[in-house]
């Protein structure tokens, strides 16, 4: 992300800290799809998605002046939304289920490589791997967040998010080949 991009979120949330009329709507505005988009491909339901984010906004109006580092707002409400939308995920399933990732041995695989012509399956595909999987690759190639970011957002070490992502894109990258030769279904 560009310090200017940083640097603007920064400032939005000392207008917010401050209480200037208007900050906290500039800041729906700014983050609202983002957000919205987070939480939807979290809990696969966009009207679960829209209630996620509503508690977002209020626990974000409430403690946005106890945010100690303004310039990590965004990552601060990214945690916020991963948060609320874990928790009815396991409303709805078992912990075990939510929280279940099977490892292989890392391997080093090919970068693949995305047309903007694919972005429509390439969302398709996301909704075909495992959460924890979905959510860093959104957070680190959609969102433009950091690997520490990353690993603040969803409560787990750097180490695990960069393995996480390795084994999303292959996973992607797997069923981006299927579709591609016509063996999705199979």
């Amino acid at each position: 992300m560009e310090s200017r991009d940083r640097a603007s979120y920064e400032w939005l949330a000392l207008r917010c800290q401050s209480g200037e009329k208007g900050a906290f709507e500039d800041l729906i505005a700014a983050m609202e799809r983002p957000l919205l988009y987070y939480a939807m491909t979290l809990t696969g339901n966009q009207d679960t998605a829209l209630d996620v984010l509503q508690e977002v906004w209020i626990k974000a109006f409430r403690g946005i002046r106890k945010l100690k580092d303004p310039g990590a707002l965004r990552s601060w409400l990214y945690s916020i939304t991963h948060g609320i939308a874990v928790d009815r995920i396991r409303k709805d399933y078992s912990r075990e289920q939510a929280e279940k990732v099977r490892y292989g041995d890392f391997e080093e695989a090919e970068e693949p490589s995305f047309a903007a012509e694919d972005a429509a399956r390439v969302h398709a595909a996301l909704g075909q791997i495992g959460i924890l999987h979905r959510e860093v690759l959104i957070l680190h190639f959609l969102e433009d967040l950091s690997l520490k970011e990353i690993a603040k957002v969803v409560g787990c070490s750097e180490g695990t998010v960069k393995s996480r992502i390795h084994y999303a894109k292959r996973q992607m990258k797997q069923i981006l080949e299927r579709v591609k030769h016509g063996t999705a279904n199979e």
